[in-house]
């Protein structure tokens, strides 16, 4: 037997369902739970493995918790996952093709149910995000445990040792977001810039991630903290994405003092331009591309005393590590593949006071069919910014943020704006819930 607050049933008898508003019952779980939910299920290698399938709705166990996924933001790390399949370490002895493996860590979810020995502290309504990775247990959410490509699913007490409750006045998308901007902020954990330093690369910076790290750069030039910064180069081999960084964020550190350069290595006058921007060498690098020779050659143009970042998703065993070089050029390499706990609790705690806006990251929205098209482009590379998925919501299309306004009816002046200058709000996310959720019905 579970117990859940705000069913249907447990209405007194003979008492009228009578109408509500809609944002406050999807908020507070006030509406009967579906019988069955939609799920995106791995059950191999390649994207033809990947299926959207209807099946029962997951019932908590004694221990567990059900809960609602509000929003997941999709990561280059599920396409790693699609492309490898049984293979992939974290699957090691699990069987996808029985089991099957349900995508997405960067979610936000809600307590819809809990069984009779669960934890009361995760109240019906309550709100949280998950720090993925599992080490006390060796293993991961959206991986062999099934993650947030779900309308409705369940936790156990080992996941619940790893949820992170989130204030009910952020938004869905804003607290999916803290698991990326999360892994940007552990990445500095070692080694962070500082205020003597002052030039900047990203090298293969144009994506979603490597917009992360320029928004942080600039942030902390703003505040005072990198007040010696004066130019930030993103090179990147697909020319679209550069177009779109500059276009997003060139005003923005202009305003401030600093430099953006935009390069791709394909050029014929790369080498020119890299000398012109950066002629004693940068002081940070962040290396977002996964290819060790790039990474090789990126910190040649290291000045003494710099600091490279190794960000992005290398191999192990790949690359040569020269330590006489390392030693006499007093370099500091530092390494990242993810976040933990603490890390989590920080950007959420920021993005709650206001001085970071996860949403930001945010660049197309779209509903529960469109995940695999949506993942389809993560490993295509094309997408400029973070997806986010709404698994509430099934039919709407990959839409750009700044698209968004066209899609949503009746929205106020100032939140059309926002959306048309590519900004996704809080306000807009109501909206959309308000307007394209379906109620469950009994």
């Amino acid at each position: 037997m579970t117990a859940r607050l705000g069913d249907i049933s447990s209405r007194p008898s003979g008492e009228p369902h009578m109408p509500s508003n809609i944002w406050s019952d999807y908020q507070r779980v006030k509406y009967p739970l579906p019988e069955k939910t939609w799920v995106w299920q791995l059950s191999g290698a390649g994207f033809d493995e990947l299926r959207l399938v209807e099946i029962p709705r997951p019932r908590p166990g004694p221990e567990d918790i059900a809960f609602r996924v509000d929003s997941n933001s999709l990561c280059f790390s599920d396409t790693k996952v699609i492309a490898q399949g049984a293979s992939h370490p974290r699957l090691a002895g699990y069987d996808i093709a029985r089991d099957k493996v349900v995508l997405g860590h960067e979610m936000s979810i809600t307590v819809v149910e809990r069984g009779d020995r669960a934890d009361p502290s995760f109240g019906i309504g309550n709100r949280y995000i998950v720090q993925a990775d599992m080490l006390k247990y060796n293993t991961a959410v959206g991986y062999a445990i099934w993650g947030g490509l779900i309308q409705y699913g369940v936790f156990d007490r080992r996941v619940q040792e790893y949820l992170i409750p989130v204030a009910k006045r952020i938004g869905y998308s804003e607290a999916s977001l803290v698991e990326p901007w999360a892994c940007v902020e552990a990445s500095y954990h070692r080694a962070d810039m500082n205020e003597t330093d002052r030039v900047l690369w990203l090298c293969g910076g144009g994506g979603p991630m490597g917009r992360m790290h320029l928004t942080r750069a600039l942030s902390l030039k703003r505040t005072g903290a990198c007040r010696a910064l004066e130019t930030i180069i993103v090179t990147d081999i697909n020319d679209a994405r550069l177009a779109g960084v500059e276009d997003r964020h060139g005003s923005e550190a202009a305003a401030i003092g600093v430099r953006l350069v935009c390069l791709n290595p394909g050029a014929a006058d790369f080498e020119k331009k890299m000398a012109e921007a950066m002629p004693e060498g940068a002081d940070y690098i962040v290396a977002l591309a996964p290819i060790p020779q790039v990474v090789e050659d990126a910190r040649r143009r290291l000045k003494r005393y710099g600091v490279l970042n190794l960000f992005a998703g290398l191999k192990r065993g790949t690359g040569e590590v020269k330590l006489g070089d390392i030693h006499y050029d007093q370099h500091t390499i530092t390494g990242n593949s993810g976040s933990m706990v603490g890390h989590m609790v920080k950007v959420l705690k920021m993005t709650e006071k206001g001085i970071l806006d996860t949403n930001s990251s945010a660049g197309v929205i779209a509903g529960l069919k469109a995940a695999k098209e949506g993942l389809q482009a993560v490993a295509a590379a094309s997408a400029e910014n973070k997806i986010v998925v709404y698994p509430q919501i099934m039919e709407l299309p990959l839409t750009p943020v700044e698209k968004m306004a066209g899609a949503i009816p009746g929205l106020p002046r100032k939140v059309r704006e926002k959306l048309d200058r590519g900004i996704w709000t809080r306000e807009a996310e109501r909206a959309l819930i308000t307007s394209m959720w379906s109620r469950p019905r009994c």
